[in-house]
């Protein structure tokens, strides 16, 4: 087998087609995967890094839509998957979202970001069948930076005792630097997270 050229090479929107397929793909491995595992532990870190396949998987078929840089459209196409994600529980999530143009690396971290903390609401914050909302918002702060919030009204957590592991704050806060971006968390009602970050 000979290499390519650079004559030879997919059109852009080719290869983010056959990455999108490819990204399906391995979600289906990673669920064929989660039925045959016997360990909760395992059935667990397999599901997460699903969801995170699944949140760039829909990125890169967003990336092929005209205007796909919009981080808004992104947030817009993966709600139905969040709903479908919360099944029976009285949780109504909302999507309050600006457009938001940002580069393709940044937008990979923002997408398992936001999927992170929507999953952490959905996995915490309404025990026992408890009633609720997750609002996801987006918006400009000025021409060069932007703010990307995810709260929700549900039971909370004391800081001091939270497990940055268990909660995946420790990733979160690794891909807000890789961003460039400013993290924070506030308690009150519920938990709300905040991201600001630079749009260049």
């Amino acid at each position: 087998m000979g290499w390519t050229s650079d004559q030879d090479a997919l059109p852009l929107p080719e290869a983010r087609h056959r990455m999108a397929n490819a990204f399906q793909l391995l979600t289906t491995l990673g669920r064929l995967r989660t039925q045959r595992a016997d360990d909760p532990e395992t059935r667990r870190q397999v599901a997460w890094m699903l969801d995170a396949i699944s949140a760039l998987g829909v990125l890169q078929h967003r990336l092929l839509s005209p205007e796909g840089e919009d981080f808004a459209g992104f947030l817009h196409e993966i709600a139905p998957y969040w709903r479908r994600r919360a099944g029976d529980l009285p949780v109504s999530i909302e999507i309050k979202a600006e457009p938001v143009a940002v580069s393709e690396q940044s937008a990979a971290a923002l997408a398992v970001i936001v999927q992170e903390l929507v999953s952490n609401a959905l996995a915490h914050a309404f025990p026992g069948g408890r009633e609720g909302v997750v609002r996801v918002e987006l918006s400009r702060l000025d021409d060069d930076r932007a703010v990307m919030v995810v709260a929700d009204d549900g039971v909370g957590y004391a800081p001091a005792e939270a497990d940055d592991r268990r909660l995946g704050l420790w990733l979160i806060r690794g891909l807000a630097d890789q961003v460039r971006g400013v993290f924070s968390t506030r308690c009150d009602s519920g938990v709300t997270a905040r991201l600001e970050f630079p749009t260049g």
